[in-house]
């Protein structure tokens, strides 16, 4: 079924085509250059804020949509800009180029995106990650559910967007905070559209080809503008409901240092505790090798608007809104290993990684009675998990300009902004100490590394529960903010406006754990069966097919209902059957505590030392002047900015920490919390520059010069700890909240070369210095006589990023006939950098966290006689994710590709059909520590499909 439905989405594609390659008579491309009544060349219209078909009202006016309008539009931003910007246009009302907006903007130099269940969500500009670009909705921070700054793209359909602008250099009147790029998100406005009642909309459905589904996605734009366009409204909303699927094969990190092993194999007998050993030398060894099967369900509703009203001459008042509610339902089911000292034959390559050992079963045990007490079982896992992020998200804002002169504007902003996330999951293990000795085999020059030898798993009589953890994690983030911006023109000097301005903002993230860590481990250690008829037989039906390696992946194992299981085990009954080592005594007052919890041993709790409460007031000031002459302009100026943070929580002393009976589980006694809070404040200066320089009508150089900050994430600010892990890897994790903002001095320049309104080519080079760099770390930290592997943001390294940046558009107008539809456009970046950290941290060197050397992408389109076609492929070489991630070691993900494509067929002038595709070609997300030999995960999320129609009128 699969292939079938694949093969008839592609097809109706071609199908599309046919009726208007048929047509002889030529027509002008959609969004070329139109020719007035005068004969003069005029560049196209802007389409994003026009509503309805593409002919004249009353007043003439034309409306050019489509890909080159869209193009055009991008190309006279990007010609007409004081500062480097690049831009992503709407082709039409309601029709971004992609229905993700991040998707759209890796067609700019210099961006790189990261993906959630397939869709783009995050973006990296020149190397630098989410966290260090500032994305702003018509010019205000819009809060996120994130835990940090960075802003999720795929909260936002993109039908409501207008356009999105790139800026890579600084003006002092654009908001501090992103050291990659300033990124700013523009809805429609009724004032700029056509006057009338306008609608367009689209219903279609989205396939997923992993998951075999077929789900909706609607959306619609409407307008409503007075005659004199002193009055206008407009509304669009959207509603998506994807259902997809994710594959893969992961191990959560590998442990580094030495490691305890039993000299012998899995069919040793007769052992002493001489065989026990140590390998005296730092090794390499995966923690654990997890294979799962991931549903998703992403229900997206998504309302904006936005009211304009010319209040006289001078005033024009614009009062706009974002709602956004975001869910996304995530199930998984999971089978996996844990390996934990001492490992059987353990064997390394010459890099200290291991590429073979086995793990103690039942059955090596009994054979080697001598070492009972001495190594702990092997266990085989079954998991389910359920993880939701149920999202809320909206922004309101108001603008009054006042043209009180014809040279003095002056502009009153004012914006709220909130964003929730509440994410409840479960994680529920049912599994059995295994009989045979588990085996883990690398499989140097395979795809997958191989678990084998787990003896029966698929007998319901040997499953056992586990542990079982519970949460209810929650979100806030909400801002208010102010801005009040003058600009004064002069005329017949040199020095041509004078902008000053002023902006406060207040801005509160507050973040809660709720868990039931004290009631997790009620299980722990597999001494009470499972009710077998909660237990059910799970298929790992066509999983990764065609990767080497997964012929070895376990066929089938068990799933089950959590919420019944959780009932299973709430059973006061089941509480008090003795286990853990206890006596029915001991395990009776054990179970009495169980159930004396509130909610009982899987309610939620608050973790009140984990709680953070970050409140950020940021008070700026700005002038900047700008300049010009008759063939060249320039800009330049300062903005000085205070931040003060106040951080509250509470401390929570460890008292005491144990570990689970029959398991390595650490378990922490906590003492009494107090509150505590900690303040922090500092002020930066921060000058900036731009010139232009016309050399000829086609040919522009630019320059620029900037200092920018990026500071710490908010949650990064928090005076929260958190603590737990397992005997042999002992993790803690939390704020600093005395963390410095990240600074950078950054030098452009670049030229670019025009050869009509909608092609050209241009080439850029940066350079950035980078000091006390913000980056999340995992360091071995003593505490409670213990080495902690502790995970938090710290100011980190200094260093550099720079590279070049080449890119264009060109359309093939002068080509004869059905030929002069085609066009080309690309780009490419490359990046280096050097990073200087502390040297005794860690054995091996990383870069910067997302920063690809290479990138490029690539895109062949089609527009003519109703046809709308374009193809891109967009890449990006190896990167490093993160430097200190699990256990401490680097992650790091290899080169991914990835095909897309959009098509589109005009009807008439106001009905299209549409089919897109994204990742047709299948493309696999792989990712490894230090070295490729060292799997950290194999990832699979198929193609997507998008498909149906769009009206307007």
């Amino acid at each position: 079924m699969r292939t079938s439905i694949r093969a008839a989405l592609l097809a109706s594609g071609v199908m599309l085509a046919l009726p208007a390659l048929a047509q002889e008579t030529a027509q002008p491309a959609a969004g070329a250059p139109q020719t007035s009544p005068d004969g003069t060349i005029q560049e196209p219209t802007p389409p994003a804020a026009q509503v309805g078909p593409g002919a004249s009202d009353a007043t003439d006016e034309i409306v050019v949509t489509g890909i080159r309008s869209s193009l055009a539009s991008s190309a006279r931003i990007k010609r007409d800009a004081q500062q480097i910007v690049d831009t992503i246009s709407a082709e039409d009302v309601g029709k971004f180029p992609d229905a993700n907006i991040a998707e759209s903007l890796q067609r700019i130099t210099g961006v790189a995106i990261d993906r959630s269940g397939g869709e783009g969500q995050f973006i990296t500009v020149r190397g630098l990650g989410p966290e260090f670009n500032t994305v702003l909705v018509n010019g205000r921070v819009m809060a996120t559910d994130n835990p940090g700054r960075e802003f999720s793209f795929d909260v936002l359909s993109s039908n409501m967007i207008q356009r999105t602008d790139v800026y890579k250099s600084s003006v002092p009147e654009l908001q501090e905070g992103g050291i990659g790029a300033t990124v700013n998100i523009i809805t429609a406005r009724p004032l700029d559209g056509r006057s009338g009642f306008h609608l367009a909309a689209s219903a279609g459905g989205i396939y997923d080809t992993l998951r075999e589904r077929l789900s909706p996605d609607f959306s619609a734009v409407t307008s409503l503008t007075n005659e004199e366009k002193t009055l206008g409204l407009v509304l669009s909303g959207s509603y998506t409901d994807r259902r997809s699927q994710l594959d893969y094969v992961q191990t959560d990190g590998w442990l580094f240092g030495p490691q305890n092993v039993v000299n012998g194999s899995a069919t040793s007998a007769g052992l002493t505790t001489a065989a026990l050993g140590n390998t005296g030398t730092t090794v390499n060894v995966p923690q654990n090798l997890a294979f799962a099967r991931q549903l998703d369900r992403r229900r997206r509703i998504n309302v904006a608007g936005a009211v304009q009203a010319q209040l006289n001459d001078q005033l024009l008042l614009t009062v706009d809104g974002i709602y956004s509610k975001f869910d996304v339902f995530t199930s998984r089911n999971i089978f996996a290993n844990f390996y934990s000292a001492p490992y059987i034959g353990l064997e390394l390559d010459d890099t200290g990684s291991a590429i073979g050992f086995n793990r103690p079963g039942q059955q090596f045990l009994a054979a080697n009675p001598a070492l009972n007490g001495s190594v702990s079982l092997s266990q085989n896992d079954n998991i389910v998990n359920t993880n939701n992020r149920l999202t809320q998200t909206y922004q309101i804002g108001g603008n009054l300009k006042w043209n009180p002169a014809e040279d003095v504007e002056v502009r009153l902003d004012a914006s709220t902004t909130r964003a929730k996330q509440r994410n409840p999951t479960q994680f529920v293990v049912v599994g059995s100490l295994a009989q045979t000795s588990p085996r883990f085999d690398l499989n140097k020059g395979e795809d997958l590394p191989t678990a084998s030898n787990f003896g029966n798993i698929t007998d319901a009589s040997l499953m056992r529960a586990h542990y079982t953890g519970v949460e209810n994690n929650r979100v806030s983030d909400r801002s208010s903010e102010f801005h009040l911006d003058t600009d004064y023109k002069i005329q017949d000097s040199i020095l041509k406006s004078v902008r000053i301005g002023v902006a406060y903002s207040d801005r509160t993230k507050e973040r809660r754990f709720f868990n039931n860590s004290d009631g997790g481990c009620a299980y722990c250690g597999y001494d009470i069966p499972m009710d077998t008829s909660l237990l059910s037989p799970y298929k790992l039906d066509n999983f990764l097919s065609g990767v080497s390696g997964s012929q070895n992946v376990p066929q089938q194992f068990f799933t089950y209902d959590p919420n019944a299981v959780i009932a299973f085990l709430s059973d006061p009954t089941n509480l008090a059957r003795a286990r853990q080592g206890r006596t029915s005594a001991e395990q009776a007052a054990e179970a009495a505590r169980l159930l004396a919890l509130p909610g009982g041993p899987y309610g939620t709790r608050e973790n009140v030392g984990s709680r953070l409460n970050v409140n950020e007031r940021l008070l700026a000031a700005y002038v900047a002047m700008s300049f010009g002459g008759q063939n060249w302009s320039a800009n330049a100026g300062v903005r000085v900015v205070r931040t003060q943070t106040v951080s509250r929580g509470f401390d929570l002393p460890v008292i005491d920490i144990t570990n689970t009976r029959g398991d390595d589980t650490l378990v922490f006694t906590y003492g009494t919390s107090t509150p505590v809070a900690v303040r922090n404040s500092y002020v930066n200066a921060l000058p900036s520059a731009n010139i232009k320089f016309n050399v000829t009508d086609k040919l522009i150089t630019r320059a620029a010069f900037s200092q920018t900050v990026t500071r710490p994430t908010l949650t990064d600010l928090g005076v929260d700890n958190s603590y737990g892990g397992r005997i042999s890897v002992p993790q803690s994790s939390g704020g600093n909240p005395t963390l410095e903002p990240f600074k950078s001095t950054n030098y452009d320049v670049s030229v670019e070369y025009y050869l009509n309104s909608i092609s050209y080519v241009s080439a850029g080079a940066f350079y950035k210095t980078l000091d006390n760099f913000l980056e999340l770390q995992t360091l071995p930290v003593q505490r409670f006589g213990r080495t902690f592997q502790d995970t938090r943001t710290r100011n980190g390294q200094t260093g550099y990023i720079r590279g070049i940046e080449l890119g264009g558009q060109y359309t093939f107008d002068w080509l004869p006939s059905v030929l002069s539809g085609f066009g080309v456009a690309g780009n490419y970046t490359y990046v280096e950098s050097k990073a200087e950290r502390d040297s005794s941290l860690a054995d091996y060197e990383c870069g910067y966290n997302g920063l690809s050397p290479h990138s490029a992408n690539g895109s062949v389109f089609y527009e003519k006689y109703g046809i709308s076609a374009r193809g891109s492929y967009n890449w990006r070489s190896d990167y490093l994710r993160a430097c200190r991630s699990d256990q401490g070691r680097p992650r790091n993900r290899s080169a991914y590709g990835q095909l897309d494509f959009n098509l589109g067929y005009d009807i008439t002038p106001n009905v299209q059909v549409y089919v897109q595709g994204v990742n047709v070609t299948n493309r696999r997300v792989h990712e490894w520590s230090a070295i490729e030999e060292r799997f950290l995960l194999l990832q699979e999320t198929g193609a997507r499909y998008n498909f149906g129609a769009r009206v307007k009128f």
